[in-house]
């Protein structure tokens, strides 16, 4: 079972489902898309080492996913994506944060710090999105699978694990829970939030963000093109880049204590 935390209702009546863990400088973890995924899901082997190295982290169920709300009226597009993070900052009273952006999450973070910098101090980017035109990304055969999968017609144990299966480079490290863990979720989803996700090509727009950034890449990814990470070095002005070989889309899972402690110390060091 994911371990539930604590439910915050907006103003406009959205109710996000979230972790608010530790003391100290805020890390948000903002995870990626995929049937069943949540916060908890993509981020339960790194948090806590944050919070052990004096970091408080928020980890919300983005809108669409996990035990967040998921309207079936709402086009899912960065816009709105950052207009219910940036509420919920402001609900719980955090001025400020550092980011750990995984997938969309990835594309999230940077539409933050492109479009709402006062509340950006530092990125952690794993193979994130917005770096492409949506068409490029559906070209991929992870992406390729997941919208055929869940939008073709009724989600099953079997669909769920095989497209687990894609995410890393060995596909031995899915185990039992993670299957339950998205299965868990999934009756909750609709087909909205894929449907309708509207995620643009930021990169015209990178030479705005002036925070450092961490980028951390898999090279074997069968959902994001690695050659991002160049599109990122090429336009922001403070990056460094980390790749791993034998890895795919899921480095802070499959490569969990080092991804963990490369993010710590740009976090402290930086």
């Amino acid at each position: 079972m994911l371990e539930k935390g604590n439910f915050l209702t907006l103003g406009c009546g959205f109710e996000f489902h979230y972790h608010l863990i530790g003391n100290g400088p805020c890390v948000l973890f903002l995870h990626g898309s995929g049937t069943g995924a949540s916060g908890m899901t993509n981020f339960r082997g790194n948090f806590q080492a944050f919070v052990d190295n004096g970091f408080s982290v928020l980890i919300p169920d983005l809108p669409g996913y996990g035990f967040s709300s998921k309207p079936e009226d709402e086009i899912y597009s960065l816009d709105y994506f950052n207009s219910k993070l940036s509420s919920l900052l402001e609900a719980l009273n955090i001025q400020k944060v550092s980011i750990v952006g995984n997938s969309l999450g990835g594309a999230l973070a940077l539409g933050m710090a492109i479009n709402t910098p006062e509340l950006v101090e530092k990125l952690i980017l794993m193979a994130p999105g917005g770096l492409e035109d949506q068409e490029e990304y559906s070209k991929m055969p992870g992406i390729e699978k997941l919208l055929g999968d869940f939008l073709g017609g009724p989600m099953t144990p079997e669909k769920v694990e095989g497209l687990l299966k894609l995410f890393p480079y060995n596909s031995e490290i899915v185990t039992q829970q993670m299957i339950d863990d998205r299965l868990e979720v999934l009756p909750l989803m609709n087909q909205q939030v894929l449907a309708s996700m509207q995620i643009p090509n930021l990169t015209k727009h990178l030479q705005e963000v002036r925070v450092p950034i961490l980028s951390i890449w898999g090279l074997s990814d069968q959902f994001i093109p690695i050659r991002g990470s160049e599109t990122l070095e090429k336009c922001c002005s403070d990056v460094r880049t980390i790749s791993f070989k034998e890895c795919g889309h899921w480095v802070m899972i499959e490569k969990a204590e080092e991804f963990n402690n490369y993010c710590i110390s740009f976090l402290k060091n930086s």
